[in-house]
């Protein structure tokens, strides 16, 4: 009976010290990711063009018809983006971007079959605010601008990326 007791005292003790240690290890997890928060230490998509790059060599077609070149990124400063149907996110950024307008000139390159209702809808929404053109398989725009994901939002200023991200408060502050 006493030999029961010491095999079920060391083993609570094992467990306790166990439970100790772990609770440690979480508490000084726990720390680092706080230290990370008050240095505002940032996790930037590493696949978004970066600031200070030149916006490379396109051509585009808006939904007018009209061409659209980066010889116009060159001139001033226009926000990009990049926007797909059925994409949640997109649908975030396309709110607020009716709700306040950027007051900068926008392209808006969406991802899409023409004849997709919603790719159509999209278009049609963002086309009082934005010149509008549909990406197709492999277009120049993509690799021109580095687009990665949608939506991808490249503030260019004189042919030069100013800000990058997914999101409005990534890229105008």
């Amino acid at each position: 009976m006493v030999e029961t007791l010491v095999v079920g005292g060391v083993v609570l003790a094992v467990l306790v010290v166990a439970n100790l240690l772990l609770t440690l290890a979480l508490v000084g997890r726990l720390r680092t990711l706080q230290e990370m928060v008050a240095n505002q230490v940032v996790l930037r998509d590493p696949a978004l063009p970066q600031k200070g790059e030149t916006v490379g060599r396109f051509e585009a077609t808006t939904v007018e018809g009209e061409a659209f070149t980066d010889a116009a990124l060159r001139e001033g400063r226009t926000l990009v983006g990049f926007f797909a149907a059925g994409c949640r996110p997109c649908a975030s950024v396309r709110k607020q971007l009716l709700e306040s307008p950027p007051g900068i000139p926008l392209m808006a390159f969406i991802e899409g079959d023409p004849g997709d209702p919603d790719t159509v809808a999209l278009g049609a929404s963002l086309k009082h605010l934005a010149r509008v053109a549909l990406l197709s398989e492999g277009d120049s725009v993509t690799r021109a601008i580095k687009q990665a994901g949608y939506p991808t939002l490249v503030l260019v200023d004189k042919g030069v990326v100013a800000a990058s991200g997914h999101y409005l408060h990534e890229v105008l502050t």
